[in-house]
């Protein structure tokens, strides 16, 4: 049977030192054994009301330092779990890592699509993601809580050991040279950009709805921005970054 993952945001024994230098006795004897707390209230709920998991099950968590941990439920339920569950570390091995760093800049795009951009660039692999703010961007503004929560389950359904960073806000204006813009005006085809440069760090910039204004694309032009193409076809923004995180990524 697949066993279930989760991220939670506790050191796990076998990765690390304890979380805090003032633990207390009880604390350390149990890190030392290869128990840690895990008091998120979320997943606490999951473990006990959702999933009915119960001592002795088994489960795989991550803290997205790159490794998991096969873990085992020592108190999960009744009085002296109420507020905390205690998990015994079996097995820590590394996890899955991508071995390309690939930063999306998305430009802000409509709520329900923003998150399917953000599930999906999870799910191949991305590292880090940049909301951008653009001249045709319909979208204000990022709810962090809410894109961090989608983060954190896609790791966790996708497999990998890692979970995406998410940045504040940019302006289109600070986004920095090295990226790499798609856009139908493009001149070079993204697949040719791609297989010529496979292992390099990378950052992609998808525009808005709409596309970026003629005055965004003179801009890159001007500051020597490669700007790519994935063909004719106008390709929804959503669609876009899923594209061109696969072409970078997927190998």
């Amino acid at each position: 049977m697949r066993l279930h993952r989760f991220f939670v945001e506790e050191k796990i024994p076998a990765t690390g030192l304890p979380a805090t230098a003032n633990s207390s006795k009880e604390e350390v004897e149990r890190w030392q054994a290869g128990e840690f707390s895990v008091t998120n209230e979320t997943l606490l709920n999951q473990w006990r009301n959702v999933l009915r998991m119960e001592e002795g099950d088994k489960a795989v968590l991550f803290s997205g330092d790159g490794y998991e941990s096969l873990c085992e439920f020592v108190s999960l339920t009744g009085k002296i779990a109420k507020k905390s569950a205690v998990l015994k570390v079996l097995e820590t091995k590394r996890g899955l890592v991508t071995t390309r760093e690939v930063a999306l800049y998305i430009a802000l795009i409509k709520k329900d699509n923003f998150e399917l951009v953000l599930e999906k660039a999870t799910e191949l692999g991305v590292s880090h993601i940049i909301p951008v703010q653009a001249d045709r961007s319909e979208k204000k503004g990022v709810n962090y809580e809410r894109a961090e929560k989608i983060l954190r389950e896609a790791s966790e359904q996708s497999g990998r050991a890692t979970v995406p960073a998410i940045s504040e806000v940019i302006d289109v204006e600070k986004i920095p040279n090295d990226v790499v813009v798609f856009d139908p005006r493009g001149e070079i085809s993204a697949r040719e950009f791609f297989s010529k440069h496979t292992t390099a760090p990378v950052s992609v910039f998808i525009g808005p709805e709409g596309g970026f204004t003629d005055a965004e694309i003179d801009s890159f032009h001007a500051r020597n921005i490669p700007i790519v193409s994935t063909g004719t076809q106008i390709l929804r923004a959503e669609t876009a970054a899923i594209v061109a995180l696969a072409l970078a990524l997927v190998k």
